[in-house]
């Protein structure tokens, strides 16, 4: 009975989980989050109750999102008022605040119910690792990420480096130096590239919003 008993009280306590957001995919990890925010992984959740856990996400500064969706996605704003409708792409929204693009990436996985609100409030991201002594305190489990974190070349072994198979090798008499770059490469100077007045926010077609504008790496793109 008491076995039975210790079982019931774990299944109905909140769990305290933590999560590390590096390199992971938003919108992959807020379905993940989403689903133990809301209680969908015990056998005890029913819609309308509260008998979600808490999730302690970190690292939210160093998310990774798919090709070019920093700039191709947005934030659409859009208020009561007239002439008050803009957009903020995800990387602007990334620099204003780091932990936000993780918040609403996991509130799009939450049904609009009554209990919405208060299962986000079980919801604390940060951006990096440090976390206070109090939250830590109650993690207890953690929740695997959805890719695979890759290791950097700064970060593997000279002996694991040496030992690579290499598909050729370079000569001993190819001197690299003797190369003259200017022959095969020119770097365009910021001041021969035209520049381009960009559209952004209210009134702004598709086809005048910058990111959908070819530009250049040297062209500078301000956004007011």
């Amino acid at each position: 009975m008491s076995f039975n008993k210790a079982k019931q009280l774990a299944t109905f306590s909140r769990v305290w989980y933590l999560f590390d957001a590096k390199w992971q995919c938003p919108h992959l990890s807020g379905e993940r989050i989403a689903r133990i925010l809301r209680g969908e992984h015990k056998p005890i959740y029913y819609p309308g109750e509260a008998t979600g856990d808490c999730v302690v996400a970190i690292n939210t500064r160093h998310v990774a999102l798919r090709n070019d969706a920093w700039r191709s996605e947005a934030l659409h704003v859009r208020r009561e008022y007239a002439k008050t409708r803009y957009d903020i792409p995800l990387f602007k929204l990334h620099e204003l605040d780091a932990t936000k693009v993780l918040h609403l990436c996991v509130l799009n996985c939450m049904p609009n119910d009554k209990n919405r609100r208060y299962d986000m409030a079980r919801l604390y991201t940060f951006p990096d690792d440090a976390v206070p002594a109090h939250l830590l305190r109650n993690v207890c489990d953690q929740i695997r990420g959805s890719r695979v974190v890759p290791k950097r070349l700064d970060d593997l072994k000279t002996d694991d480096v040496n030992n690579f198979p290499q598909l050729f090798k370079w000569p001993k008499d190819l001197v690299l130096d003797d190369l003259d770059r200017d022959k095969f490469v020119r770097v365009v100077p910021p001041e021969e590239l035209p520049k381009r007045e960009v559209m952004l926010g209210q009134r702004a077609g598709r086809q005048n919003y910058w990111f959908h504008v070819a530009t250049s790496r040297h062209e500078e793109v301000k956004i007011n």
